[in-house]
C-alpha cells in the first residue's frame, strides 16, 4: 500500500465523524479554488458491471496502482509494490515497481496481459534504481538483518502520459522501513520511456542536489497523483492530505519542457497560472491516486478516484483540466476487502473506452488477505 494510504489509516484510528468532515471539506474546496463548481448536469451512469479481478502470474500475491495508457500500440500498465509468493531469480519476494501490457483493447471478456518475467516467472523491476540506491538496498535490506535495522529505497510509478513518440512516467521515491506506516516519500519526478523493449530512464533533473533525479522534492507540491496531455501541454495533479480529504492542485508545463522544473506553473485561480507553488489553489478534492482524461461522449474531462476511507469510486467532470469541477458523484460500490481496510486506487483506463467514452472501464485495489490483493475491473456505461 502506498504511504499516503498508510497515513490515512492513522487518521481513521483517531477520527470519529467521517461524513461530516468530508462535507465540510467539500465546501472549503469551493471557497479555496476561487471559482464556482461546474453547474452542468452530472454524468449519469446507466449501468455498472463488475468484470472480476484482473489475471496476473500466479507468483504475484498482490500489487497496487494500475495506471495505464496507450503506448506503442498497446495498453501499458504500471504497478507499485508487488508481493511475490516465492523467490525471484535474485532471491527477493518483493518488487517496488512492475509493469505489463496487452494488445487487447476490449476488456468485456477479460484482458490477457504479457508480463516481463525472469527465469522463475517473477516480474522484473520496472523503474531502474541508481547504483547508490542499489548499493543501499543490498546493504540495508538483507533478510539476515533484524527488522529494526532494515530499510530500503522504493520507486512507485504513477500516471503515464505519451507525447512525441515517448512516454513520461511519474514516480515517487520512497524511504521504507519494516513495519506499518514506516514509509516516507522524499519527492516525485518523471522517468522517460523511449520504447517498450528498454527500461525507462530516470534523468538527473536537479544535478548537484542531494536528490538529483527528483523534479519535485518533498517540500514541494507532490505532482503525480494524476496526469494528462492536452495538445502540447502536460497537466499534473498534486493531492495532499488535509484531515480526511485530499486537496488537489494542478500544475502544467509544455510537454517538451516538462523535465525542467522552472517550466512548471500552477493554477492560481481566476484564470491565472503562477510559478510559485504556494499560489496554487485547490481545484478538486479527490484521492492520492486518480485518473483524468477527456471523455468525448460527455464532452468533458472526467476525473475518477476512490473515495478515501470508503469502498466506493467517485467521478467529477469539468470543461478544463483546472476546472471548475462538478460536485462528486459515487458511481461504483466496490466489494469490501477481506481485511480491516478499504478499497483504494480507483482510476479509469481511457485507452479501453468504447463508443467515444460512453462505456468506460475502471479498476480499484481490494485487499484479500495479509499481503494479498486484487485489482477488480468494472464497466461503467453512461446514458
Amino acid at each position: 500500500m502506498a504511504p499516503e494510504l498508510m497515513r490515512i489509516s492513522i487518521v481513521l484510528i483517531i477520527s470519529v465523524i467521517l461524513v461530516a468532515d468530508l462535507s465540510v471539506c467539500e465546501h472549503e474546496s469551493l471557497a479555496n479554488s476561487r471559482h464556482s463548481p461546474d453547474s452542468s448536469p452530472e454524468a449519469e451512469v446507466l449501468r455498472v458491471r463488475d468484470l472480476g479481478p484482473l489475471k496476473f502470474p500466479r507468483i504475484i500475491n498482490g500489487r497496487d496502482g494500475g495506471y495505464s495508457t496507450r503506448f506503442a500500440g498497446r495498453s501499458v500498465w504500471v504497478f507499485g509494490d508487488s508481493i511475490l509468493n516465492s523467490r525471484a531469480a535474485d532471491g527477493s519476494r518483493w518488487r517496488s515497481s512492475t509493469w505489463c501490457w496487452t494488445r487487447d483493447f476490449d476488456p468485456r471478456n477479460g484482458l490477457g496481459f504479457h508480463e516481463p518475467v525472469d527465469q522463475r516467472g517473477a516480474p522484473s523491476e520496472f523503474l531502474p534504481f541508481t547504483e547508490e540506491e542499489l548499493a543501499y538496498n543490498d546493504a540495508h535490506n538483507r533478510e539476515t538483518l533484524p527488522d529494526e535495522q532494515r530499510s530500503r529505497w522504493a520507486l512507485w510509478p504513477g500516471p503515464i502520459v505519451v507525447g512525441s513518440g515517448r512516454a513520461y512516467v511519474f514516480y515517487s521515491k520512497v524511504f521504507s522501513r519494516v513495519g506499518p506506516w514506516a514509509f516516507k516519500s522524499v519527492g516525485r519526478s518523471i522517468a522517460v520511456w523511449e520504447e517498450l523493449d528498454s527500461p525507462p530512464a530516470r534523468p538527473q533533473v536537479r544535478p548537484g542536489t542531494a536528490e538529483p533525479t527528483l523534479l519535485f522534492p518533498e517540500d514541494e507540491v507532490p505532482l503525480g497523483a494524476g496526469a494528462l496531455v492536452v495538445e502540447d501541454w502536460l497537466y499534473a495533479y498534486g493531492c495532499r492530505q488535509e484531515g480526511l480529504a485530499f486537496g488537489c492542485v494542478v500544475g502544467r508545463a509544455k510537454f517538451a519542457e516538462a523535465l525542467t522544473r522552472d517550466a512548471w506553473k500552477f493554477f492560481a485561480g481566476d484564470g491565472k497560472w503562477s510559478s510559485d507553488t504556494r499560489a496554487g489553489v485547490i481545484v478538486l478534492r479527490a484521492a492520492p491516486m486518480l485518473s483524468v482524461h477527456w471523455n468525448e461522449h460527455l464532452s468533458r474531462y472526467l476525473a475518477v478516484y476512490s473515495t478515501p476511507l470508503i469502498n466506493t469510486i467517485e467521478i467529477r467532470t469539468a470543461l478544463r483540466p483546472e476546472g471548475p469541477w462538478s460536485a462528486s458523484r459515487v458511481v461504483v460500490k466496490g466489494r469490501a476487502p477481506l481485511t480491516k481496510t478499504w478499497d483504494y486506487c480507483g482510476m479509469a483506463h481511457a485507452e479501453l473506452a468504447h463508443e467515444s467514452g460512453r462505456t468506460e472501464y475502471v479498476t480499484y485495489c481490494r485487499e484479500t488477505g495479509f499481503l494479498r490483493s486484487e485489482l477488480r475491473l468494472v464497466e461503467l456505461t453512461f446514458r
